[in-house]
């Protein structure tokens, strides 16, 4: 059983208690947008270095929706997405986000994040 959902539902439990998906994506969608207008007032607590940072970004944008907003998922997911035909991406084991947060970082650092940077490109398509 999936504790992030109301029982024989595909709908995330909410601090609104909305019910019904399609209802729970709009509003989901118009408070992301209202976070995403008010983001500024959060960046100097950002330190994108750090994976700590995006459990705060998280945490921000979804607080008003969400109890466990900015905490690390405590089950394995498998989201059917439209935009790929039904398919999931691939997320990291529940067990291993840390790890895997850690490693992007690091190789983030390895990289040189300049527009002028030729190789940029090409290494994101080797990925």
């Amino acid at each position: 059983m999936d504790p992030y959902i109301y029982p024989n539902t595909n709908v995330l439990i909410n601090k609104l208690n909305i019910r019904d998906e399609q209802q729970l994506i709009d509003v989901e969608a118009q408070l992301l947008i209202a976070g995403i207008i008010d983001i500024s007032s959060i960046t100097h607590e950002i330190d994108f270095q750090k994976y700590k940072s995006l459990q705060k970004i998280h945490h921000f944008l979804f607080h008003e929706l969400y109890l466990w907003a900015g905490e690390f998922r405590t089950v394995n997911i498998y989201k059917s997405e439209h935009v790929l035909s039904g398919l999931s991406v691939a997320y990291s084991d529940k067990d291993h986000i840390v790890s895997d947060l850690k490693t992007i970082f690091s190789w983030s650092k390895s990289k040189q994040w300049k527009y002028s940077n030729p190789l940029l490109l090409r290494t994101f398509l080797h990925l």
